[in-house]
Order: structure tokens, then C-alpha cells, then sequence
């Protein structure tokens, strides 16, 4: 409340001084080719020195203090600048649309004032998905995620792995919005696939450090994404066939300039796991769809879908009998979206959305034996799901001051063990049970923001009220939010971030699993919510007009209430009584420092990234009460990407990874007691694996052809063949043979020698290749 009163009366100070009452205009701003909204695009005042960006829907509000002399600067990454003088507007509702294409020498000083140094925020990636597309990939596959492991602050979790370990922090602590709904699971593949298809993406952007106040319900970070939302024009498509998968999207107006359509579809294209013999039958596929239209000139609605599958599985079959066993998993979300403009001060925009996650194990017997025939079918089916309304306002209440307020509720349901039976045996009565426990928890919060921009002085502050019960109990949550911005200079800024954050859902995931086994359950009377602390501070700076971008950040975060497996405890046949297997009331010690050096524009572009951090874990009951290194700390980390565009018909990209080994526990001691070997584990993870390293390369050929566009990509994974670990095992393995003779035959027996460990690798040099096309 402090601070939300001291905003109001430097704004209102501020207005005075300005000395006459200025106008609002507010609008969106499009891509001219496409007509699809430019989320982020910047929107700046030249003359008064003040800008704002557009929202996540395109939608920008901003004050003209001096209508005589405004000139507004609209820019874009990746899109040509466009100056309109507010002297030359006739409406206070103003559309703009950039055309694609921009060079060195259209960036100017006043462009680089929407850069990170004059934001008020922390932590914040963007990268373009035209760049994404460059970097070097796995499988011939594009993936978004892979391409933010690649900054700093941010890990893979293991080799090849789709996952998010953000600033220490652990896979289920990140919100995943998709069109901002939020999915529990986004890999294919086992991992090593992300399940965002990058041709029906437009924006991606990740919060790793303080998140805003509109934001809630995890711990460590935010990326959102936003699909596109069809081409208001024309008809087009794109697509891309691959080592391990194809696509195909398709996109165009319904009625030209009103409403448009986008869907986009991909599978595996090859049976993966059966090239070399008999293995399982292997199988992924997602589809993205969205509807998007324009009712009036102040309402839009959209309509956007996922579906993502994967399925494993094996099949026997001989005359007599049949045995099928399979896993399947996937997410399923839908969301209907509608964007009203009040006024040119207020923008509302409301969800109506579900997000659905399952794991089902099947298991089918069939017998037939002379007159008598068997079948037994089992599932077993766990997952989550969701259904929520949300509401959010915008409101321009003064000359650089942005009032947000909002609500939502979330209603939870989750299944952690459905398990359905059916026996039928010829000639006796059919057997059939089913048990489906579910346990429904409700989420209710409200938030309010204030962005406030002094001009050398930025800041976001906010407040977050959240209630989650479930059953009788009841967690209620209050988490303040404030992000600083002071500019030192020009082009030089300094910032301070705090957030709280509460987390009321777990998960429950079997580690080192190649397939998923991940049970989400919510916070109960003896668990609850997990919550964090974070500081950050941090300098910014944009140089050469803008061309390249450095950021230097340092944190320290503190979790608390935290939950662990018991060792040696399993979920199977415990799921009633889950809270038994863990360990809880868990505290988390993670700080670092970040570095990270952006070349934005020009013939080459790309970044380097540096982290050195350390994350720790502590709980009473494990490693004797003390203190220990979390599975993902990683104390160094560096990445190198590098794209260069040699002329319009080829480009390449380098990408180099270097990280510390992660962690592992490994015995200390062995005896042999009675013939039986006992291993003696000292500290947990007080050993490391090798350090992590590769380079890889790719080399694209796009052309222009009578139809559109043709790319063939070629991409080198580890090109200098690292053996990187993947995980270690203890083995004993033959060292010599024992010959005897029995009964005049000589028997050749393998004696085992002593038992040491092993390093597994994956992917060594592993050559892709791929085709795309655009029409």
C-alpha cells in the first residue's frame, strides 16, 4: 500500500509538471504481411522521452503529453521502425502494421531506449523463433526449450533432455503457459522432444527471475507461449519432414481482414526404437489449433487447442493367446479467450480454459486353452485436471502510470490411481471393479500491479492474495512483488528485484525414469505448500545504438517447505499414503551470478552466457541433518550461439555447452558380512560426474522458389564426439575363463572380477538432417 500511494503522488507530480492535461491512444500493432499481433512491440515518444510495449494480445496504451510535437516511434525485432507524428492522428484508436526486415542502419538511439535497460523487469529472455529456427538442433527437430537451456541461468537436466532446471530449481517449479494456459508435461519422446511445435509459435518468453504480480503457483520461473494466430491475408502453410518427425501447418483468413485460422499437426515418422530388431512400438504425435476473431473494432476473440500423445508399448501374439501392454501420456488444453477495449485507458481480456493431464498403463490378456477361453484387462490411470476462469485489466490511470488488476480460479482435480479390472472366462460371470479415488482442490487469487516510468526511474510493484483449500484444510498466501529500474546513464541501468512466491502442488516423479511417472498431488494437512524468497540486482547496459544487449545479475534464493523421497521408498502400491514416502519441511540455498552478452542485429547474431551458481538442499531426516548439493547444482555454466548469414541462400549457426558434472552418491565403503556384500553410503551427492561439453553445427540452404520458400538443414550434435556421461552403474565384468572338464566335455566358465563403476553415454557425433518448405 506504501508503495502503491508513493506511485500515485510522483505520477501526479509529475503530471504537473507537464502542465497541460494529455490524451490517450491505444491500438495494436500488427505484422503487415500476416496481420497477426506483435506481442512486446515497443511504442515510444520521442519528444516526451516515454514509452510503453504492447501486451500479450498486441495492445498498446500510451499518453501523447504534447500532441504538437509527439512523434511515435513503433518498434519491432526483426521489422522495419515506423515514425508517426501524433500531429497527423485523427482518432485516439491508431493501428499499426510493421513490415518484416530490418538492417543495422534503421536502428536508431531512440529505439534502444525500449531495451532491457528502461524495463522494469528481471530475468527475462526473449528469443525471436525466426533465429530459433537457425540453431542447431537433434533429430532434424527445432525445439524452443532447447534454445533457453542455452542461456544462462537455465539447464537441460541431462543429456539431451527437454527440461527446464532454472536457477536450481526443479522441472515441476516452472509455469508452462501455452495461449496462458498452463500445461504439466512437455516432452515427447522420453524427454528428449519438447511438445512445442515451432512453426505454430509467434512469441516465447522466459521469467527466470522475479516474476510479476500477475503471475503465481510456482516457484522457480515462467515461460510463456503463444501460438499463432493465422494469417488475415492468405492462405499459407509451412512444413518439415525430419529424422524422427514431420509437420505441417496451415493457416488463412476465414473472412479476409476478420477472422483467421491456424493448425498445425505432427508425428513420428519412423518406428524409433525398431530399426535394430524387435522393440517397442514407439509413437508421438500434437496438434495445435486456434480460431481468431475480430467482432468489432473494440472486441476480438480467440480460440486455441493442444493435443499431445505419446504412446509405448508392446504386442505378442500366437495362435493361442495375445498380450498387449502399453504406457500412453499427454496434455490436453483448450482455452476461449475474448479481448474487449473499454476505452482507450482500459483493456480487459478474460479465460475460460481447461489443461488436462493423464499416464494410463494398460495391461490385455487373452488365453484360449482347448474349450476355454480368458481375458483379463487391467488400467491403471493417474493424472490431473483443470478447469479456470481468469480476468485481467489494464488501465492507463496517469502519464506513465499503468494500473493491473486481476482474478482467477482454478478448480483442481486430481486422479492419482484410477484403476479399472475386468475378467470374463467363458462360461463364468464376468468380473468387473473399478476404483477411482479423486481429491478436488480449489484455487482462488486476485492481484494488483503498478507500473510506474519516471523516465530514469522504473518500477513494477505488485501484491498477490491466494486461497487454496482442499478438503478442510485451507492455505492462505500473500506474496509482495517489486521490480526497480534506475538509469545511470543513457544507455546503463541498475536493478533490484524481490518476489514471494507459494507453490500448493507437488510432484511425484520417479528419477532417472527414461518414460514418465510423474503423480501431481496437491498440498494436505501434513504437506504444504512449498515457498520461496528471492533477491536479485543487476546492470544493464545497450551499446552501439542497440545492436548488442549485456546483462549482469546476481541472486540469492531461499526455499522453504520442501518435499523429498524417503530412500529406498516407492510410490507403487503407497499411493493412499504418499505423504509417508517423503521427506518434508525441506529448505532450498540457491545464488548465483549471471552473465549475458547479446549481439541483437547484423549479418551474425547471437549470445554468450555465463553462470556460476550453487544450489543446495537441507532436511532433517536426510544425510544426518546436514547440508547437501541438490541434484542440478551446477556451479559453472557457459554457452556460446553463434548465427551467421552468409548471403540470402545460406546460413549456419555454432552452439557450445560447457557445465560442471552434476552431482551423484556413491558408496564409501563395502564389507562382505556372511557371504553378502554391504555397500556403505556416506554423504549424499558428495561425488560428481565428468564435466559436460559439445559443439554443435548446423548449415541451412533456404531459397525462393515459384511456389515460396525451400530450406534444407543439416546439423552436426557433438561434432568432436565428447562421451558425455549420461549416468554411471556398478558392474562386475569377465576378466578371465576357468576351464573344467565334466564328463570328457571342457566347460569354459567366466569369472567375474571385482565390481567397479561405468560411465553410460547417449548421443556421441550424431549427424540430422531436415526439410522445411513455406507457401
Amino acid at each position: 500500500m506504501k508503495i502503491f500511494c508513493l506511485s500515485v503522488i510522483l505520477i501526479c507530480f509529475s503530471s504537473f509538471l507537464n502542465g497541460q492535461e494529455p490524451f490517450v491512444l491505444s491500438g495494436y500493432v500488427f505484422d503487415s504481411n500476416t496481420g497477426e499481433v506483435l506481442s512486446g512491440a515497443n511504442v515510444f515518444d520521442q519528444h516526451a522521452r516515454r514509452g510503453t510495449s504492447t501486451n500479450f494480445y498486441g495492445f498498446f496504451s500510451i499518453y501523447i503529453s504534447d500532441p504538437n510535437n509527439a512523434m511515435l516511434l513503433f518498434s519491432y525485432v526483426g521489422y522495419k521502425d515506423t515514425i508517426i507524428h501524433a500531429a497527423d492522428i485523427h482518432e485516439k484508436n491508431l493501428n499499426v502494421r510493421l513490415h518484416p526486415g530490418l538492417s543495422i542502419k534503421e536502428i536508431t538511439i531512440e529505439a534502444s531506449r525500449q531495451s532491457i535497460v528502461n524495463r522494469a523487469e528481471s530475468g527475462v529472455i526473449r528469443l525471436p523463433v525466426n533465429e530459433v529456427s537457425k540453431l542447431p538442433n537433434l533429430f532434424g527437430e527445432v525445439d524452443i526449450i532447447k534454445a533457453f537451456q542455452q542461456t544462462p541461468g537455465v539447464q537441460s537436466g541431462g543429456e539431451g533432455k527437454s527440461e527446464l532446471i532454472v536457477r536450481g530449481g526443479s522441472p515441476d517449479q516452472n509455469l508452462i503457459l501455452l495461449d496462458d494456459v498452463p500445461l504439466y508435461y512437455v516432452s515427447h519422446f522420453g524427454g528428449f522432444l519438447s511438445v512445442f511445435n515451432v512453426d505454430a509459435i509467434s512469441d516465447a518468453k522466459l521469467i527466470k527471475g522475479s516474476f510479476p504480480a500477475r503471475y503465481g503457483g510456482r516457484l522457480s520461473s515462467v515461460l510463456e507461449i503463444r501460438m499463432k494466430d493465422g494469417n488475415m491475408n492468405q492462405f499459407a502453410g509451412q512444413g518439415m519432414l525430419g529424422l524422427i518427425s514431420s509437420k505441417i501447418m496451415l493457416e488463412g483468413p476465414i473472412v479476409k481482414g476478420t477472422s483467421s485460422y491456424m493448425i498445425s499437426a505432427r508425428r513420428n515418422t519412423l518406428p524409433i526404437f525398431q530399426f535394430f530388431g524387435d522393440g517397442p512400438k514407439y509413437n508421438f504425435y500434437d496438434i495445435n489449433a486456434k480460431l481468431n476473431l475480430i467482432a468489432s473494432d473494440r472486441d476480438r476473440v480467440h480460440l486455441s487447442f493442444y493435443n499431445g500423445i505419446d504412446a509405448v508399448g508392446f504386442e505378442e501374439e500366437s495362435r493361442l493367446t495375445y498380450m498387449k501392454q502399453q504406457a500412453r501420456w499427454g496434455n490436453t488444453m483448450g482455452a476461449l479467450r475474448w479481448n474487449r477495449i473499454f476505452s482507450n485507458r482500459l483493456f480487459a481480456n478474460t479465460t475460460f480454459a481447461f489443461s488436462t493431464y493423464h499416464y494410463l498403463n494398460l495391461f490385455e490378456n487373452k488365453n484360449q486353452l482347448d474349450t476355454i477361453s480368458r481375458h483379463l484387462q487391467n488400467n491403471i490411470l493417474t493424472g490431473i485436471n483443470d478447469w479456470f476462469l481468469k480476468s485481467d485489466l489494464s488501465y492507463t490511470l496517469l502519464p506513465g502510470y499503468d494500473l493491473k488488476l486481476g482474478y482467477k480460479s482454478i478448480r483442481h482435480t486430481f486422479f492419482p490411481n484410477h484403476q479399472e479390472f475386468q475378467l470374463a472366462v467363458r462360461g463364468k460371470q464376468q468380473v468387473r471393479e473399478s476404483f477411482k479415488p479423486e481429491i478436488t482442490a480449489w484455487n482462488h487469487s486476485v492481484y494488483v500491479e503498478n507500473d510506474l516510468d519516471l523516465r530514469w526511474f522504473q518500477i513494477n510493484a505488485g501484491l498477490r492474495y491466494s486461497l487454496f483449500s482442499v478438503s478442510e484444510k485451507r492455505y492462505n498466501s500473500l506474496e509482495p512483488r517489486i521490480i526497480l529500474n534506475l538509469l545511470l546513464a543513457r544507455d546503463i541501468s541498475l536493478k533490484y528485484a524481490y518476489s514471494q512466491n507459494r507453490q500448493f502442488i507437488h510432484l511425484l516423479s520417479y528419477s532417472g525414469a527414461g518414460m514418465p511417472a510423474d503423480y501431481w498431488m496437491p498440498s494436505t494437512k501434513s504437506i504444504g505448500p512449498a515457498n520461496s524468497i528471492q533477491h536479485s540486482i543487476g546492470m544493464t547496459s545497450s551499446f552501439m545504438d542497440g545492436v548488442f544487449e549485456l546483462s549482469l545479475e546476481a541472486y540469492v534464493k531461499t526455499l522453504n517447505d520442501l518435499i523429498a523421497f524417503k530412500p529406498g521408498k516407492s510410490l507403487v502400491g503407497h499411493l493412499d499414503s504418499w505423504e509417508s514416502l517423503v521427506e518434508k519441511d525441506g529448505k532450498g540455498h540457491n545464488y548465483g551470478t549471471e552473465l549475458f552478452l547479446q549481439k541483437k542485429t547484423g549479418k551474425s547474431t547471437g549470445w554468450l552466457g555465463i553462470t556460476w551458481s550453487r544450489a543446495f538442499r537441507e532436511f532433517n531426516e536426510l544425510n544426518q541433518g546436514k547440508i547437501f548439493p541438490y541434484a542440478y547444482d551446477r556451479p559453472l555454466d557457459i554457452s556460446v550461439v553463434w548465427n551467421y548469414d552468409w548471403n540470402e541462400n545460406v546460413n549456419f549457426s555454432f552452439a557450445w555447452n560447457y557445465g560442471t558434472g552434476y552431482p551423484i552418491t556413491l558408496y564409501t565403503e563395502r564389507y562382505m558380512i556372511e557371504g553378502e556384500e554391504i555397500y556403505v553410503f556416506d554423504k549424499i551427492n558428495s561425488f560428481r560426474m565428468r564435466d559436460y561439453h559439445r559443439l554443435d553445427f548446423a548449415l541451412n540452404f533456404p531459397a525462393k522458389t515459384r511456389w515460396g520458400e525451400r530450406n534444407w538443414s543439416i546439423s552436426i550434435y557433438n561434432i568432436y564426439n565428447r562421451r558425455n556421461p549420461y549416468y554411471y552403474f556398478y558392474d562386475r565384468k569377465i576378466t578371465e575363463f576357468q576351464t573344467t572338464e565334466v564328463n570328457g566335455v571342457q566347460v569354459h566358465t567366466g569369472i567375474l572380477g571385482d565390481l567397479k563403476l561405468y560411465q553410460r553415454s547417449l548421443f556421441g557425433f550424431f549427424p540430422s538432417f531436415g526439410f522445411s518448405f513455406k507457401f
